[in-house]
């Protein structure tokens, strides 16, 4: 099979771009082409030219984002539809990563169909694994693939009979919805190839920085009610082995030349003993690599700090979320201020940088709840922040609060809502002004790049 796995737009709709490599599609489309498929993974919101937005373009890109979304002559679908055209797939798969995408995905599909009606459309990603019928209803997309998705793609593209593949879900001859047995979680991910950069269909500028996107383990425990992780990972996590990892480290470096890393794991600190294992093989195999993960509160002492520090680790990203116990507690992060505290204080005793994740207007929090935590940001004083507005995104707990308190969106809504949005909120308190309030805290040391 010919196959070609689609990344929609989301950054390009804002007026910027992400050149980063996305490793879903990535392992899927290495785990195709070691079964001999011929494939690519084609990233649209990849360009040479542009920049990466910083937080406040994202804040201010729903312009752009609507004024492209309703034109169906603009370049950007145009250049999809005639790359789409010059490959020729057999199976087109698109990964739908998160909710304001959606759209994106579906507008291509129908692009793609009225060019070729008989190329199979397949969507896959978290957004369709926690809302596969809204998707699905979608005339122009054919099959809907449910979690992980590289074996679920093998199986489709050996031609299994699609009644027989776990994971998969289809409309079935007159038009109604089919949703198989769930694809159990893959239990060795180390059995997964590593992601190859010539698999990327467009050539990644500068990849030794775009290119070091890597995840040593798959889920997360937490049941932070933001996140839609639990209806995802059913509060399980999966992990690489250290010496996997390390070979993966190893080999990208000698393949590719590549030396920084982002570890996308959810938590990347929460087994302690691993992570000082990891660390120590990235020193004892004298990998002179830096990198920055993302972390949780708990997950820190000053032996794991010091490990980290010394495998080159620059920063860490920590989900400190809100600087009101009331409002931890609700969101169900399990920490409190104090130990928020205490956690950024090694850290910097460690003399590692930080990004906050900040996420206000969550239901019920008031004004002054809000500024609480503008306060805490600014004792804590972190090297960047990442800011967000609480939406309640399909899967995630906070959707079924907003529904039991008869907080209702259109379809249109949640297809253009994200966490960085002014145009849909749940609080009434939240406003142009308190978002740039917050923004102008970052802005003190200049914006960081987005990711």
């Amino acid at each position: 099979m010919k196959i070609l796995l689609i990344i929609p737009p989301f950054y390009r709709l804002l007026g910027g771009r992400n050149n980063w490599v996305n490793l879903g599609p990535a392992y899927i489309a290495s785990l195709l082409a070691k079964h001999g498929h011929e494939v690519k993974v084609y990233n649209t919101d990849q360009v040479d030219e542009g920049k990466d937005l910083n937080l406040r373009e994202v804040f201010e890109g729903n312009r752009i984002y609507t004024s492209i979304m309703a034109d169906n002559n603009h370049p950007l679908w145009k250049e999809i539809l005639d790359t789409v055209k010059a490959y020729k797939p057999d199976i087109i798969g698109m990964s739908i990563n998160f909710t304001m995408i959606a759209k994106a995905a579906c507008k291509i599909a129908e692009i793609i169909k009225q060019w070729n009606p008989k190329v199979k459309i397949v969507a896959g990603g978290p957004h369709v694994t926690v809302a596969p019928q809204d998707i699905l209803k979608d005339e122009n997309i054919d099959l809907i693939v449910r979690n992980e998705g590289e074996y679920t793609m093998l199986e489709l593209a050996a031609g299994k009979d699609v009644r027989t593949i776990q994971g998969l879900s289809y409309k079935d001859n007159k038009g109604n919805l089919v949703h198989n047995k769930e694809r159990p979680l893959i239990k060795n991910l180390d059995e997964l190839p590593f992601p190859k950069l010539e698999l990327q269909l467009k050539k990644i500028p500068n990849h030794e920085n775009n290119f070091g996107v890597m995840a040593t383990s798959r889920g997360c425990p937490f049941k932070c009610i933001f996140c839609a992780s639990p209806s995802i990972w059913k509060n399980k996590v999966r992990y690489r082995s250290v010496q996997n990892v390390i070979d993966e480290l190893k080999w990208r470096y000698n393949e590719y030349g590549i030396k920084k890393y982002y570890f996308s794991d959810d938590n990347f600190n929460l087994d302690k003993k691993r992570t000082i294992q990891l660390c120590r093989e990235i020193v004892n195999n004298k990998l002179d690599i830096e990198w920055i993960c993302e972390a949780q509160t708990k997950g820190f002492t000053k032996e794991v700090l010091e490990a980290m520090k010394a495998a080159g680790c620059k920063r860490v990203k920590l989900g400190i979320e809100s600087g009101n116990d009331r409002i931890l507690k609700l969101m169900k992060k399990g920490t409190t201020k104090k130990e928020i505290r205490e956690a950024v204080k090694l850290i910097k005793e460690v003399d590692i940088d930080l990004t906050a994740y900040i996420l206000i207007g969550m239901l019920t929090e008031t004004k002054a709840e809000m500024m609480e935590t503008y306060d805490f940001v600014k004792e804590l004083d972190p090297e960047y922040i990442s800011l967000s507005v609480a939406s309640p995104q399909y899967g995630t707990e906070l959707f079924e609060m907003m529904q039991k308190m008869n907080i209702n969106f259109t379809k249109d809504d949640w297809l253009e809502h994200f966490h960085q949005s002014y145009s849909t909120v749940l609080n009434n308190e939240i406003n142009e002004d308190i978002i740039k309030k917050f923004l102008q805290l970052d802005e003190r040391k200049g914006f960081s790049r987005t990711i």
